[in-house]
């Protein structure tokens, strides 16, 4: 192991000096290393070779290469005759911007992009399998095109899920003031986790998906640093991606309110109704924000919003009183179940199309969700517990049973099959 490690080490060393002698495209008389080749073409040239081969008796030698970043040419000749057969190593397929690339090159430079690696990261793992990698510049070129070719990808799509939401919301009659009106779910997300604390992320990136497609229809990121300004690069000689410089937590709602600024220029529809979670500022940016129809928008909470702040309530509470934590009280087994049985009842409740008496049943279901927990289920829906209409004699003189046990095995399968999953 360790000569292989050194062997490794070496040729990565060898490799690099090749790579900085010899820019992409030009002809390589080294033929050391490794290279990376696409089977189809290996096949390909075989068969070419073969067919040669019974015509002219003779040896086939590899005398050359001309590289392409991860791609090669192999220059390959007949001894006796003048015959010459190129071994490609690797496709080339139709690229962003309509140039045809090396497919090889490409698949390289989209997984680190997808990884979170780059070249450096690209260039030591090759390094190491003894495989020249393509020119720095060739890299973030290829990067480049990538980003816009993800870019035009995804304004088509965007679009094409802005006319599907506008189609559908003609078709149920949903107008405001002569304009399609639907519903979207908006939410947001920074490069780091900074649940009540730490409120200072680098990056944030905010979105807008329409309720009843489920598909994107606003995209938006916000940076408070560029990589290139920090390394001293001018303004004019890259591409700079800093576009924020206030607080990271301001982020979310200028992203969403410039998504919902664009709604009615972009997709011809106006977000009148959104569901967005509890804790944010979105709401009341979006109503002083949004010129004309925005004193109209109205919010709903998102149910896995509210049974997260449930469960964060439910351990605040324990940690202030520590007495709660034994059997009878509420110990971790009875939280999970507290806030399961909230959001189970959120899903029974939403399939529901009388909407008033919806409302109060989820009101009766939730505030009722602590006795139902806890075992007495004199008070409990029929549709929602079918303890309830099960021996109400016996069930009415029970007493509160412990978190550990609960009522009977009927309670507990009832649950298990509304939920599909628990809060972690």
């Amino acid at each position: 192991m360790q000569k292989r490690w050194h062997a490794s080490k070496y040729q990565k060393l060898s490799i690099r000096k090749n790579s900085a002698d010899i820019e992409d495209g030009q002809n390589s008389g080294s033929l050391d290393g490794s290279r990376i080749v696409n089977l189809d073409q290996l096949k390909q040239f075989i068969s070419e070779l073969s067919v040669h081969a019974s015509q002219c008796d003779s040896s086939i030698t590899l005398k050359g290469e001309k590289r392409a970043g991860l791609a090669s040419i192999l220059s390959c000749s007949c001894s006796k005759c003048d015959f010459s057969i190129p071994l490609n190593t690797s496709k080339k397929v139709l690229g962003p911007k309509g140039k045809m690339r090396w497919e090889v090159n490409l698949a390289a430079v989209w997984g680190q992009i997808s990884t979170g690696g780059g070249f450096a990261r690209l260039h030591e793992s090759m390094g190491i399998l003894g495989v020249p990698v393509m020119a720095p510049k060739n890299f973030v070129a290829t990067e480049r095109s990538i980003g816009l070719w993800w870019q035009e990808k995804l304004n088509k799509e965007m679009i094409a899920a802005g006319r599907e939401e506008k189609r559908l919301a003609e078709e149920r009659g949903d107008y405001h003031e002569g304009v399609p009106a639907i519903t979207v779910v908006v939410d947001a997300g920074w490069c780091k986790r900074s649940h009540r604390h730490s409120y200072n992320a680098k990056s944030g990136v905010g979105i807008i998906v329409g309720q009843v497609t489920g598909k994107l229809l606003y995209l938006g990121v916000r940076n408070k640093e560029c990589t290139a300004c920090k390394q001293g690069f001018e303004v004019d000689k890259h591409q700079c991606f800093k576009n924020w410089d206030q607080s990271s937590s301001e982020m979310e709602p200028d992203i969403i309110l410039s998504g919902f600024k664009e709604a009615e220029r972009v997709h011809g529809l106006r977000y009148i109704n959104f569901i967005g979670d509890g804790d944010s500022s979105v709401y009341p940016t979006l109503i002083q924000g949004v010129p004309g129809w925005g004193r109209y928008i109205k919010k709903m909470e998102c149910a896995n919003h509210a049974c997260k702040c449930y469960r964060s309530s439910l351990e605040k509470l324990v940690q202030e009183k520590p007495q709660y934590k034994r059997n009878g009280g509420l110990p971790e087994k009875m939280r999970r179940r507290l806030a399961c049985a909230a959001r189970c009842a959120i899903k029974m409740r939403s399939k529901e199309a009388d909407v008033p008496g919806t409302i109060k049943k989820l009101e009766k279901d939730l505030r009722n969700g602590p006795f139902h927990c806890f075992g007495i289920h004199t008070n409990c829906s029929v549709d929602f517990c079918k303890a309830s209409h099960q021996n109400e004699s016996s069930l009415s003189s029970s007493t509160v049973m412990s978190s550990d046990e609960p009522a009977d095995n009927t309670h507990d399968e009832l649950l298990t099959g509304m939920c599909d999953s628990r809060l972690r």
